[in-house]
């Protein structure tokens, strides 16, 4: 790792940082009217805000070349697929119409995911932090597809919630936390084992949990074990070691959203291994999952990590 460098916001306003901005206004909106229910909360805020600000930050400073203008129409294109991705969740339409609307998400994230693997062919597989932003660009296109085959109904063997949740995990276990893990490591100014040692568990985590989850309960609890022994050691690291480095408003927001992680994937643990052993996942139901363990992930993890990163972000290696 090369010693980081810090970009600061300018006085003018990136594209990607107002579509985040008008699409956190649309989200709030929507979730006073009261058109969301708890999982369509977290799946909205992900095109809408979380993505945006990703993306922008991921090219800080600008990608050269093809990767650039690959990024370039995906931050041109990234309101529209993510009004739309909105729009096939509480329209009074399904099935066909419904996967219509969420289908330019697709384009919108495949593209990401195009640009992840150019990123890679230009710069190979030598940077950890660079790899870990690349995999949460191609896992987006993940969840984006598993939406579209939600309002299909083509759920397969799954019941239509699991599809559901599906798309929500590649938001956040595939987008968000491989990137806020790669900011945190364009951060460092030295070499660090134990980061590279949970970087590589974040990188594979989210595929492996889905994988679990659709063919293997024994996968799953080892999946979501290893996961939330990777993240408890990411929040320590961040707490102690990165944190007290920066500013005091960035410091405060990036201590409590990785602290947030490790609390809600404990509970996920608990709830894994419980259900595995014939209990009643501790006393709780999906929905009450998704109301605790959702939202610590979407708004305790993700929404303070990626806005605290945002206030001053640090410089890509390559």
């Amino acid at each position: 790792m090369s010693p980081a460098r810090t970009r600061h916001g300018s006085r003018d306003i990136a594209p990607s940082d107002a579509s985040a901005l008008l699409g956190g206004v649309l989200w709030l909106a929507l979730v006073i009217a009261g058109n969301l229910d708890a999982i369509d909360q977290a799946l909205a805020l992900a095109p809408l805000v979380l993505v945006p600000l990703g993306i922008g930050m991921a090219a800080t400073p600008p990608f050269p070349g093809f990767a650039g203008r690959l990024h370039g129409l995906a931050v041109t294109i990234q309101p529209v697929g993510a009004t739309l991705f909105v729009a096939s969740l509480v329209a009074p339409v399904n099935g066909l119409a419904a996967a219509l609307l969420a289908s330019p998400w697709v384009l919108v994230t495949g593209l990401l995911g195009v640009l992840a693997l150019v990123r890679v062919r230009n710069r190979g597989a030598t940077s950890v932090p660079e790899s870990l932003v690349d995999a949460g660009l191609a896992y987006s296109v993940v969840g984006a597809v598993a939406l579209v085959l939600f309002h299909l109904a083509m759920t397969f063997w799954f019941d239509p919630t699991i599809v559901r949740l599906t798309a929500v995990h590649f938001h956040y276990a595939g987008f968000a936390l491989p990137l806020v893990t790669g900011l945190v490591g364009r951060s460092l100014e030295t070499e660090s084992s134990l980061y590279d040692t949970v970087a590589v568990v974040v990188l594979v985590g989210p595929g492996l949990i889905a994988v679990g989850i659709s063919f293997s309960p024994v996968v799953e609890v080892l999946a979501v074990g290893a996961f939330t022994l990777a993240v408890t050691l990411l929040a320590g690291f961040v707490t102690v070691q990165v944190a007290p480095t920066r500013q005091r408003p960035q410091g405060a927001l990036l201590a409590l959203s990785s602290l947030a992680l490790p609390v809600s994937m404990a509970l996920a643990f608990g709830y894994a291994v419980s259900v595995y052993a014939g209990g009643d996942g501790l006393g709780l139901r999906i929905p009450a999952m998704v109301r605790i363990h959702g939202s610590m992930n979407a708004f305790g993890f993700a929404l303070l990590g990626l806005v605290g990163w945002r206030l001053a972000v640090p410089a890509r290696e390559a």
